[in-house]
């Protein structure tokens, strides 16, 4: 019998979006017949969940009556309500409302009993009552149950909105309005962008900032911290108790220097005191990187997608705050203007604050100019643990064609190190589609994506091409693997949810160079379909 240790990797595969190699080495380790052993039969129903999630029509149902019949056995054999309660709503799902009634009254005795020795929180308890209710269709127990779940433990914004969307799910199996959900969901997420030239004690600017916020009841605040809206707008997050999460384009005190200290009054003050009360502060890229439109639109993405990941993440939504000068921001790439429209075509909601300039910024503050500095998405593709290099070398002109006939281009020639292939690709879209293209010809392969600032010309060069081919070394077979800069500027653009990514660990430290703290180590899995 396979120990923990199997378990955990086949969890940390299907996590990475590596289902195929998950089932492999399921299979691998003899546990697909095993029908003694609750934690086996959990992971083979969440194996099957997955799965489901990915399939369609009768294909869904089957597997999802797969899925329950797993967590059911694994359930009948301790009595434990986690598995019995997935078993129950699982079969709802896979459109057997009799077994699915059967089984929530099974969990309802179990908790009832008194004899509950599971490790489970009272918030978990609780919210399982709950499903249970639904499930037998007591929609007020239900109601009443989940608002004794959440009085529980008020603050479990995680765990609350993983109820929420299990609730969801049976809402609409039944046919029945999930709107009742709404007044439970967690607070929302806000991407916030503003100009600089604001007055230093703007009564009325402040006044409007923290209306909006109370208004939407916002709890987490994603943006920067430059001088002028940026600061007053996390000043406002911290005095209404939010989570302040700031994405700088470069190190703070580069930052500081270049976009703070040169408007002199007190905001370089207030960014210091901000700073101390921040959850948060992550440099994107390189945070040595000089300050120019590339490293501002990267921060500008990363923080647009934390705040759209974040809403995912609690089942809440997320919504922009812009602060804007209606007769000066224009067209200027890289600025609030550009976010708002960014924004905007992900269909998002977002909100504006007209405030005009107080006065143009200092010369100081200008930007620096390389115009062989662009955003691009770099891939690393590996091949399996088992293929040759030379092989794999073999294998690169189909490749090229399969990426030729998807409408991909590369935005620069094909870099081949002996140990992986490097591609360059417009942005983040571009680079999920041609590894989901090239994984389907490649299926033992490993391949890892960055997004960043490069320059090509007149070769590709710069800070991804070292973090891709870090991060390949250590991507399961049957894998894609993407940094954090990747996966938050891709939750960023429109059709983000197609393209889901779940956190599976951390990148790789680099040999030579100092660990930076400021740098999101966190890697993701993008998921196959």
């Amino acid at each position: 019998m396979a120990g923990p240790a199997p378990l955990v990797a086949i969890v940390a595969h299907a996590r990475a979006g590596a289902l195929d190699q998950a089932w492999r080495l399921f299979r691998a380790a003899g546990l697909e017949s095993v029908a003694d052993n609750a934690a086996v039969l959990s992971v083979k129903g969440r194996l099957l969940k997955d799965q489901g999630r990915l399939a369609t029509g009768d294909e869904r149902r089957r597997l999802y009556g797969e899925a329950a019949e797993a967590y059911g056995q694994a359930g009948a054999i301790d009595w434990a309500t986690y598995p019995l309660i997935n078993a129950a709503t699982l079969s709802l799902l896979a459109g057997e409302p009799e077994r699915s009634t059967a089984l929530a009254g099974r969990v309802l005795a179990r908790i009832d009993s008194g004899e509950d020795a599971e490790p489970d929180t009272p918030y978990w308890r609780t919210a399982t009552r709950a499903e249970a209710m639904l499930l037998l269709g007591k929609t007020h127990e239900a109601w009443l149950a989940l608002q004794a779940a959440m009085a529980l433990a008020p603050r479990a914004w995680e765990d609350h909105a993983s109820t929420l969307r299990q609730f969801a799910l049976i809402l609409e199996a039944r046919g029945e309005d999930a709107v009742w959900l709404d007044p439970f969901r967690p607070p929302r997420s806000l991407h916030y962008s503003g100009h600089l030239s604001v007055g230093e004690d703007d009564q009325a600017l402040k006044a409007g900032i923290l209306e909006i916020l109370k208004t939407e009841q916002v709890g987490f605040g994603y943006g920067a911290l430059a001088a002028g809206a940026d600061i007053m707008i996390a000043e406002a997050l911290l005095e209404q108790g939010a989570e302040l999460h700031l994405v700088l384009p470069v190190g703070r005190q580069a930052f500081r220097a270049a976009s703070v200290e040169p408007f002199g009054g007190d905001w370089a003050a207030r960014f210091d005191a901000i700073l101390d009360q921040a959850e948060t502060v992550t440099a994107v890229g390189d945070p040595q990187s000089p300050l120019d439109i590339p490293t501002l639109e990267l921060a500008a993405l990363s923080a647009m997608g934390r705040a759209v990941a974040q809403a995912r993440l609690l089942a809440s939504h997320a919504l922009q705050l812009s602060v804007l000068d209606s007769a000066g921001d224009g067209e200027a790439r890289g600025g609030t203007a550009w976010s708002q429209r960014h924004w905007r075509s992900s269909g998002l909601r977002d909100l504006t604050i007209d405030s005009p300039r107080a006065a143009a910024p200092p010369p100081a503050a200008s930007l620096a100019r390389d115009e062989t500095r662009m955003l691009q998405a770099v891939m690393a593709l590996g091949p399996g643990d088992h293929e040759e290099g030379h092989l794999a070398r073999a294998w690169i002109p189909g490749l090229l064609d399969a990426l030729t006939a998807a409408g991909i281009v590369l935005q620069a020639p094909p870099v081949w190190t002996a140990q992986c292939l490097i591609l360059a690709l417009a942005d983040p879209v571009q680079a999920a589609k041609a590894a989901r293209t090239l994984a389907a010809l490649q299926q033992n392969g490993r391949t890892a994506i960055d997004f960043g600032v490069v320059r090509n010309q007149p070769m590709l060069m710069g800070r991804p091409l070292e973090r891709v081919q870090r991060l390949l070394a250590s991507v399961p077979m049957g894998a894609i693997c993407v940094t954090a800069d990747f996966a938050m500027a891709l939750n960023a653009g429109p059709d983000s949810a197609d393209w889901p990514c779940e956190p599976i660990g951390e990148m790789p430290p680099a040999e030579l160079a100092p660990h930076d703290d400021e740098t999101d180590p966190a890697i993701f899995g993008l998921r196959l379909g």
